[in-house]
């Protein structure tokens, strides 16, 4: 696992916890599940995300990603959430009818959290005790 990211003008690490569900949280992602992870990693080589970590309930999936501070997280999730949706509906068609007949394979909400290399005690001390 990388650390850091070098750009050509700056430094980051950005890594994201994301959490979302299939809409109304039908739970098929077992039937899914080697498709969800091939096309998570074609998602992640296509933007330059870097998947640490990748857990798939039945009904939720876990995803661990570092990326480029470019990408917000909102545009993270959307550009996993819909390839792999619309490929999920374009692969297994008898889910979509019996599931997903208005369309959209995931739920619109996600869970998203971040993680770093120090604590929030730590960055606020050293605000408070940097010269102004």
């Amino acid at each position: 696992m990388e650390e850091y990211r070098s750009h050509a003008h700056s430094v980051s690490s950005c890594k994201y916890h994301f959490v979302w569900c299939p809409k109304y949280r039908h739970p098929v992602l077992n039937v899914v599940e080697d498709d969800v992870r091939e096309l998570f990693s074609e998602t992640a080589d296509h933007f330059g995300h870097e998947i640490l970590a990748l857990e798939i309930a039945d009904d939720h999936v876990h995803l661990f990603v570092q990326c480029d501070p470019k990408h917000s997280p909102a545009d993270i999730a959307r550009q996993f959430k819909s390839y792999s949706g619309k490929h999920l509906l374009e692969r297994y068609p008898e889910i979509r009818e019996s599931y997903f007949w208005g369309g959209g394979f995931w739920k619109v909400g996600y869970y998203v959290g971040t993680t770093g290399e120090v604590s929030e005690e730590v960055v606020e001390r050293y605000i408070e005790q940097t010269e102004h």
